[in-house]
């Protein structure tokens, strides 16, 4: 508005030191949200390659990487050659997507070729952002050729979106072998080579393998993946096994390493899951005061994360493991007022009630885990869902109703049935039977 004659001079002195200030432009990758063929067709009239981040609202793992590194300044430089595409896996109007690109760990991340639809690699896990820009950028420039590492790497990424796992395998390890120990390449496919063995229940090659890689792996991400993942496949197998007996003391000692070894470049979230890999380690092997000592560690590990977190969000990555811990040390108690303080800060996210259920079941508290498991129910959606009956179901067992239980279960069941072939888990029928075999005979 123009103002008259004496008054402009002083309207617009008025006006400038009323004028807002410039809000903040965010930083780093810029997602578009559970829209797979907007992304498709926004990188093909680009000329972009596709990003898609697979997540899920209770992966900490996910929330990690959306808090700690996606907005990461260091992303910006990529911002002209990639389309950047979250996917709810919980979401029903993903099922396309998943259909097209299955999950089975999270976070899985995934860059396409825009132009054909071919995922050319695919990774699973987190990053550090240090680490996720060298990889996408080793992408781009390999993007027409490449050598015969990052070909490898590309042919895994195909097999495994086209459900040949095993052969994925084969694939990692042929870049792995292509490629020079301590590169970028070699992590890379070393990683991915471990846990395509985990995943194909090939425990025996996945120890070994694991075992042989170390000493090629640099520190970081992939080293810490290597290590953790091949002591799991490790303890899988029995107790006499030569593999085991060779392995498990060599991987849990670098597990050690790594929880402590602040300088080795990883998220706190994955310095946090080497640490429930040894509680795990530990009680496998029967050593309580082993396992109770790496849980109180892990717990102080966890606080002091928590403390330096700079939001609401940054601090709630670390609820899961923070419970988890507690549980291990035989404190569910010490869950509670962490899990009451993200329920407020997030008043539309089900995770924290659902996290108090299970806090309260090991508390010995079952009406106030029906209570919060039937908060989180109200919140939850997709397959997650299961998880929240099942554990209301326990819950109100345990008060003595066994008519609700079996009617939670009930709709444990009609959930499952109506889900997406592609959210369906193999496992859900079996852990519905389960639980009832278990409460209510």
């Amino acid at each position: 508005m123009r103002l008259p004659g004496p008054l402009l001079l002083a309207g617009l002195s008025l006006a400038c030191a009323a004028a807002p200030k410039p809000v903040p432009q965010p930083t780093g990758a810029v997602f578009l949200e559970n829209d797979y063929p907007a992304a498709l067709a926004e990188a093909r009239a680009s000329g972009k390659l596709l990003f898609i981040d697979f997540w899920a609202p209770w992966c900490h793992s996910c929330l990690s990487m959306r808090a700690y590194v996606f907005p990461d300044p260091s992303l910006d430089k990529l911002q002209g050659r990639f389309v950047w595409l979250a996917v709810d896996t919980e979401n029903p109007v993903n099922s396309g997507v998943l259909e097209r690109f299955p999950v089975d760990v999270w976070p899985t991340l995934l860059v396409v070729d825009a132009a054909t639809g071919t995922p050319l690699r695919r990774w699973l896990g987190s990053a550090t952002a240090s680490e996720l820009v060298a990889r996408l950028q080793a992408v781009d420039q390999a993007q027409h050729g490449g050598d015969v590492a990052q070909r490898s790497l590309a042919e895994g990424a195909a097999l495994v979106a086209g459900g040949k796992r095993a052969e994925a395998a084969v694939a990692y390890r042929a870049a792995a072998a292509a490629s020079r120990p301590g590169t970028l390449e070699h992590a890379q496919a070393a990683e991915l080579l471990v846990l395509q063995l985990s995943l194909t229940r090939q425990a025996a090659e996945c120890t070994r393998t694991a075992l042989a890689e170390l000493p090629s792996v640099p520190p970081g991400t992939s080293l810490a993946t290597v290590a953790g993942t091949g002591l799991g496949c490790a303890l899988e197998l029995p107790a006499t096994d030569p593999d085991r007996k060779a392995a498990a003391p060599v991987l849990e000692a670098r597990v050690v390493e790594l929880t402590r070894d602040t300088s080795v470049p990883m998220l706190a979230d994955d310095r946090s899951g080497l640490f429930e890999t040894l509680v795990d380690a530990r009680r496998e092997r029967g050593d309580a005061a082993g396992a109770l000592s790496a849980a109180a560690e892990w717990a102080s590990y966890l606080e002091g994360e928590a403390a330096k977190a700079k939001t609401p969000e940054a601090r709630a990555v670390f609820d899961s493991h923070r419970l988890a811990a507690y549980l291990a040390l035989g404190q569910p108690e010490r869950a509670v007022p962490m899990l009451q303080q993200s329920r407020k800060d997030f008043p539309r996210d089900y995770n924290p009630s659902a996290r108090l259920a299970v806090a309260y079941l090991a508390m010995h508290q079952p009406a106030q885990a029906v209570a919060a498991a039937e908060q989180a129910e109200a919140l939850v959606y997709g397959p997650r869902t299961l998880r929240v009956l099942l554990t209301k179901a326990e819950a109100q067992a345990a008060t003595g109703d066994k008519a609700a239980a079996q009617a939670t279960l009930a709709r444990a069941d009609e959930l499952v049935a109506s889900l997406p072939q592609a959210q369906r888990g193999p496992w859900m029928a079996s852990a519905i039977e389960s639980k009832r075999k278990a409460l209510l005979q």
